[in-house]
Formats: C-alpha cells, structure tokens, sequence
C-alpha cells in the first residue's frame, strides 16, 4: 500500500510539471465588460467658431474665398458673420487685427480664431496677407507668405495656396476661457412665492430657470442686442476713420502745390503778306517751338469748404485759385543791343468739384470752371520799348475736365484738358494791329506725385496753354496776316500737400 500510493504522487507530481508551461502559455481570451464596450464609440470634437475679418481693395473676394473655405469643412468650423466682429469691435474700442484687440473681441462672441485677410496694395503690386489670431491670447498662430496676385479674380487661388498653412493654425486655436467654463457656481434660490394652483397633479420640478442669471450666463450672444444710440455713434467712427475697413473716404479740407516752374513761350504768325511781324521765342528754340527755361514761382491751392460739416456731393465743391510769376526774364529788341524787363504772370480762380468713382474711390473725376489772367509784358527802357512787340493780356473764361487716380500705395496721377474762351488779348486784338481777330485757347496738363506720407508728396507736373488766332484783316489795316499761334509750354516740380 504504501508503495501504490507513492507511486501515484509521483505520477500526478510529473504530470502537473508538464502541463503546467502548457496552460500559462495559452492565450487568454479577454473578459467583456459592459464598461468596455460603451467606450467604443469616439466623441466627435465640436466645431471651432471662426470669423472672417477683410480689408483692402480686394477685401470682398478675399472674404468670399476664405468663407467658402470653410464652409466645405462644416463638420469643422462654424462661421461668424464678419458683421458681428466689428460691431463687436466698435462696442469694445478695440482693433481686431491687433493681438489685444483679437482676443477681447473673441472672448465676446466665443470665438477660436480669427482669420484676418489684408488685401492692401505694398509698391507696386497688391499683395493678399492672411493671419490665423488664436481667441484665446490674440497670437497669430500662421500668417503665409504675402501672395501678390494682380486681380480680385487670382485671389480665391492665392487662397487655396496658403490654405494648408492656416488650416494648421485654426486647429491649434483655443476659445477663451471665460466662454468654454463650467457653468457659473449656483447661487442661493430666492425665497418662493406662493404656489399658483395647478390642474394637473403630477409634481412639478422646482423652477431651473430664473429669468435673468441662468439664461443669459452661459449664452453670450451681443450681436443679438439691439445696439443703444450712444454705441450707434461709436460704431460709424471707425468707418469714418478707416481704421480697418475699405469703406468712403473723407474728402479732403485743402489739397494744393507749391514749387519752381519752368516755361517758355513761342510766337508765330501766318501768312504774314508783308514780312513784317516780328516772331518772339523765349527759352531754346527747336523747330520754332520753345522749350521751358524761364523760371517762375507756380503754386496753387483748392479749400473744400463743406468738407468737415457735410457729407455727400456738397462735400466735394471747392473753390480753387492758382497764380504762377516769373522772376529776372528780359526780352531784347531787334537789334539785339538792349535788353528790356519783362513780366510774365497768370492767375486763375474759379470752382472745383470732384466726382470719385472705383474700389475704394481710388479714381476721380473732375470738372473746373475758371476765369484767369495770362499776361507777358515787354517794360519800356529809357521810355522806349520794341514797338514790333505787343504786348499781350489774356482774359479767359475755360472748363478744364480732369481724371485722378491712385496708381500704387505712393504713386498719384493727374491729367487735365480744358478750353479756354478770351474775352480778350491786350494790344495783339487793339486797333493798332488787329481789330477784326477771333481767338480761342486749349489747355492741358499731366502729373505724377509721389506721395511721402498722408499729407505731403512730390509732384513732377507738365502742362501747355495754346492761344490761336484768326484775324481776318481788312484792306488799309496796319498789318496783314492770316493768323498766330501763341503757346507756353511749362515744367514744374512742387511739393504738394493735402489735408
């Protein structure tokens, strides 16, 4: 017996040595839990409220662009209508393009980010510069390369181009803090009023709403709120001063120009039977047309009067007066032998109005009318002065028309075309040499500024007056000739200013 039984241990102890490893090495099938299996199922991540804020010339397609953008990623993002940002803005006095500005503007609409689209033109060329600003701190999170596309229509593609990077951006974006907490701690009920009687006898849940602290705490919508009239005011004045938008400019209170001018002028008559009249050049004469080279003082000043009371077409009526004078001219008489003082001057004065027109009324149109004094006189010497030249007195009524246009950020030009009608000549229409002429005169002018800061600029400036006559003589009449053609071309360099 004692042996069997020893046998037996030792055959049960042999064999749970070798089946031991074997089931510690089997696979162990896991264990369901209700627990597990209500985890598998992912929380979807909820959408990041973004507002789109643009600026510039191009500031609507860059808006459209960006917007459609994220429309496509509904699942993603919500979108704020840009309206809200800036009221939101002007409520705050803030600028949402800054970092300050961004955050507080997010803070009150609950915002992620704020996708900022500046469209403004830098040299030469308009460039489209996109910044993603986190809500939570206002830092900018990405901001591309500037794209310099050279129409509104290559904007939605610069758009596509930078819009990996942003995307990188508005992911990493984070809502304020004071709009993503918990709910506001619970405050102590006030005391119950006395039950009203109710029909149906199921019991009714204590009130969780109080008409004031529960519904407005946690939604933080002031877009919602009818503005008062005191924030009304405060919201045009960001428009009026341009702060971040596109919108009507201001027109100016004075603009004008003063600087040296240099001129020339050219006499020559036509079908003189006798040979007698004597042509006059003053400056270097090429092909009988003289060049500028007599100096002058030229300037010239337009004050919108109404401009700071009203807005609207009588904003941009201007009065406007231009004089120019030379200074150290002489004239010399036939033989050459004297030289004789000679004054040359014009003046003009009369109403402007500018009409702007374009994106961002970046053109004008113009339309002047003036009366003016263009006088070249020949001062006697000794009593005496050449008698073979008259001296002339313009006196004109004229409508000139003009177009203005901003061509870069720094580049300003200004042409000018108009006709002048002469009332009349001075001695050239007198009796003593032709009573029976007929005259008219044109006028033209082109300039290009370059602007050194919001008031003042470089202007280089050319312009021609040209007078023309018929004289239609009559036998017996001291001279004979068919007709002239007094013209005075200039060139000028002035500072100009505008205010």
């Amino acid at each position: 017996m004692t042996r069997t039984r020893s046998g037996s241990l030792t055959a049960l102890l042999g064999a749970a040595l070798l089946l031991g490893p074997v089931a510690y090495a089997a696979p162990k099938k896991p264990v369901k839990t209700t627990q597990s299996a209500k985890k598998k199922p992912a929380k979807q991540a909820e959408a990041r409220r973004v507002a789109v804020l643009a600026s510039g010339p191009h500031a609507e397609a860059a808006r459209d662009a960006l917007e459609a953008e994220l429309a496509r990623r509904p699942a993603r993002y919500e979108i704020v209508p840009e309206s809200a940002v800036r009221s939101a803005a002007s409520r705050l006095g803030r600028d949402p393009t800054t970092a300050a500005g961004a955050s507080a503007v997010a803070s009150e609409l609950g915002l992620s980010a704020i996708l900022v689209a500046d469209t403004s033109t830098t040299g030469k060329k308009q460039q489209v510069r996109l910044t993603v600003r986190n809500g939570k701190d206002g830092k900018a999170l990405a901001s591309p390369a500037a794209a310099r596309p050279a129409t509104a229509k290559l904007v939605p593609a610069s758009v596509k181009r930078q819009w990996t990077a942003l995307e990188k951006g508005l992911q990493k974006s984070r809502a304020p803090e004071a709009v993503v907490a918990p709910a506001p701690p619970v405050e102590p009920e006030p005391p119950l009023k006395p039950a009203t009687p109710i029909v149906d006898t199921t019991p009714t849940p204590p009130p969780a709403k109080t008409p004031v602290t529960e519904d407005k705490a946690p939604v933080r919508k002031p877009v919602a709120v009818t503005p008062k009239p005191e924030e009304k005011e405060k919201e045009k004045e960001p428009e009026d001063k341009q702060t971040y938008a596109g919108t009507e400019r201001r027109p100016p209170l004075v603009e004008g120009a003063l600087g040296l001018r240099l001129f020339g002028r050219s006499l020559r008559y036509k079908d003189d039977v006798f040979g007698v009249l004597r042509p006059y050049t003053l400056g270097p004469d090429v092909g009988g047309f003289a060049l500028p080279g007599a100096p002058q003082v030229s300037g010239d000043l337009t004050v919108y009067p109404l401009a700071r009371f009203k807005q609207g077409a009588l904003a941009r009526l201007g009065i406007t007066g231009a004089i120019d004078q030379s200074f150290g001219l002489k004239s010399t008489g036939s033989t050459g032998a004297v030289s004789y003082p000679t004054v040359a001057r014009e003046f003009q004065a009369g109403l402007r109005y500018v009409m702007p027109f374009g994106q961002a009324e970046r053109y004008g149109f113009e339309v002047t009318g003036t009366y003016g004094m263009n006088t070249f006189r020949i001062d006697p010497v000794n009593d005496e002065r050449p008698l073979d030249l008259p001296n002339v007195e313009y006196q004109t009524a004229g409508l000139t028309l003009g177009l203005r246009a901003e061509l870069t950020q720094k580049l300003d030009f200004n042409f000018r075309l108009g006709y002048l009608h002469p009332l009349s000549a001075g001695e050239l229409n007198s009796d003593t040499w032709f009573p029976n002429a007929s005259m008219g005169a044109v006028t033209g002018s082109a300039s290009v500024a370059y602007r050194l800061n919001s008031f003042l600029d470089v202007r280089l400036k050319a312009d021609l007056r040209r007078y023309f006559f018929k004289f239609n003589p009559d036998v017996g009449d001291p001279y004979i000739a068919g007709g002239a053609v007094d013209q005075y071309p200039g060139l000028s360099l002035q500072l100009g200013f505008k205010y």
